[in-house]
């Protein structure tokens, strides 16, 4: 497995799977998101595939600079969004985007990273609380 930031020729992959996490919100929402995500210098999409080729999961993350609660520093580095096909479940792949991601907010100078998650989703209070 590999991750690499999303590029021109991921965008497709990544609009699929994206439309599988955000399955509430219209088709063009998240395809206009997506393009202002690509080309933005502060947010970033991040794609793992199997050896392959094969999208198993994404992350979308940004720089923040309005208030992260809990946070010390600022700007923050945000997790905005984290995605894995249910059949990739439990197999690293999360771990390899937020490692990932982690070098990314490095890079950009961050010294926190932060996330959240809707009250009632209880798996990913248990996802958010497996990495500290």
């Amino acid at each position: 497995m590999n991750v690499k930031k999303v590029i021109k020729k991921d965008f497709s992959d990544w609009l699929k799977m994206g439309w599988e996490f955000y399955k509430k919100h219209p088709k063009s929402e998240i395809e206009k998101e997506f393009k202002k995500i690509l080309s933005s210098k502060s947010e970033s999409g991040l794609i793992c595939r199997n050896e392959h080729g094969t999208p198993l999961g994404f992350a979308n993350i940004s720089i923040r600079r309005d208030y992260v609660e809990g946070s010390k520093s600022d700007p923050v580095g945000y997790l905005e969004a984290i995605y894995v096909k249910k059949e990739y479940r439990k197999k690293g792949v999360a771990t390899l985007l937020i490692k990932e991601a982690e070098k990314w907010f490095m890079k950009k100078g961050m010294k926190e990273m932060g996330s959240d998650a809707e009250v009632s989703n209880t798996v990913s209070h248990a996802f958010h609380k497996s990495f500290g």
